[in-house]
């Protein structure tokens, strides 16, 4: 039955992939027997989750003579999945089918750091979207939940080793939200969610490979590597936090940054602003200073548009940021060796941001003179979290089920 199993997420992997795509095809992929791909197969077929494609011929490939082999895909439309984002400023939530595409995108006021008070407004949420929403709601297979943070996705409780949200510390959120829901729930961490998108949802941007990484410059900086369609894990789940690198061990240490040198502290939204508002309080970044007067009121836009109008300390503190970003990226190349790496978060609006990480990450990195290493930018939006929270459900409850 084990075997089985895994036979039917191999097989359903593949179809997110590459489908439209024959049996044979398949079979041929995964190296397994057509009558095991052809018993697999009629049962997602009967479970309505599968369909043959009999007047799509687009990708079939045929050998010899005889009967022409019949395409197969999912059924994108036959479940639906809940995805839900608890960020710093806002909440987010979706439903989207199988394959990602949007049934609704909705946000709401951000959640209470307060447990107690927390649950109670995603009890409201829950209760608004099955009342606005009852024929999705009937066709959902779970919930996914994505947060900033250190998540143990197996058990789904936060583990987060700083100061906010501590009292959601150990507590099993991904069971009250089940218990609320009546459905499947998990919880995931923001970035890990984001990179299921890629895996699950934009197949065309990886071009067959199965290994990346996908690096989101926020309020810190995560970095999860997808090797061979799965998440690397460490026993703690604190795996691709690459924010805590440390990349200067005498460097200066920056306000709620984390320890004095560490990637974070350089490079992190949360650390590009505290060093701005330094350099506003010793006036030294005069565009800066006429965009925004209250260095407590400063967001990332202003230190944009200030790095846009040439700005020399915000520009000073941009490319430094992005520097020792394409460092710390070369410096996971030489361990894990990804071949694609993918850039996201608002830093990076800048274009000129990206070609600074990018160019530091190339020359920094040791691989062989003929290894492909490719770097791109990613905007998966404003409702990303969402959407990944979306896919990880889909993952847990759909294709390993």
């Amino acid at each position: 039955m084990k075997i089985k199993q895994q036979n039917m997420e191999s097989i359903k992997r593949v179809l997110y992939q590459s489908a439209p795509i024959s049996r044979a095809e398949i079979a041929e992929r995964l190296e397994l027997t057509p009558p095991t791909i052809t018993n697999i197969v009629l049962e997602m077929i009967q479970q309505g989750v599968v369909q043959e494609l009999k007047g799509d011929q687009k990708k079939q490939t045929v050998k010899g003579v005889g009967r022409k082999p019949i395409n197969i895909d999912l059924v994108a439309e036959s479940k639906l999945a809940l995805g839900i984002s608890l960020g710093r400023d806002v909440t987010h939530y979706c439903i989207t089918n199988l394959r990602g595409e949007a049934h609704i995108l909705e946000k709401t006021d951000v959640v209470s750091d307060d447990y107690e008070t927390m649950l109670e407004q995603m009890k409201n949420l829950l209760h608004t979207v099955r009342s606005r929403y009852p024929a999705e709601w009937e066709k959902l297979l779970g919930i996914g939940v994505s947060t900033p943070g250190i998540v143990d996705s197996e058990r789904g409780i936060l583990n987060n080793l700083e100061t906010e949200r501590v009292s959601w510390n150990g507590r099993f959120l991904a069971d009250e939200i089940s218990r609320m829901s009546g459905l499947p729930a998990m919880l995931e961490n923001n970035v890990q969610a984001r990179a299921a998108i890629i895996s699950l949802f934009r197949p065309e941007l990886l071009d067959g490979d199965t290994t990346f990484a996908l690096c989101h410059v926020a309020w810190g900086i995560a970095c999860p590597i997808i090797l061979r369609n799965h998440s690397l894990m460490g026993n703690d789940f604190a795996t691709g936090e690459i924010g805590k690198m440390i990349l200067d061990p005498n460097g200066v240490k920056v306000p709620h940054c984390g320890k004095p040198g560490s990637l974070e502290s350089t490079s992190s939204l949360r650390g590009i602003l505290e060093l701005c508002r330094q350099a506003m309080a010793e006036g030294t970044c005069e565009e800066l200073l006429k965009i925004c007067q209250d260095p407590e009121k400063l967001e990332l836009e202003d230190i944009l548009a200030a790095q846009n109008r040439g700005d020399r300390a915000v520009c000073k503190i941009m490319d430094n940021a992005m520097k020792f970003l394409g460092i710390a990226l070369a410096n996971m190349v030489g361990v894990i060796n990804p071949h694609r790496i993918f850039l996201g978060g608002g830093v990076f609006r800048n274009y000129q941001n990206f070609e600074v990480a990018q160019s530091s990450l190339m020359n920094h990195a040791f691989r062989a003179s003929d290894e492909k290493l490719e770097v791109s930018f990613i905007d998966l939006g404003e409702y990303g979290g969402a959407v990944g929270a979306a896919a990880k459900c889909i993952e847990r409850f759909f294709i390993k089920g």
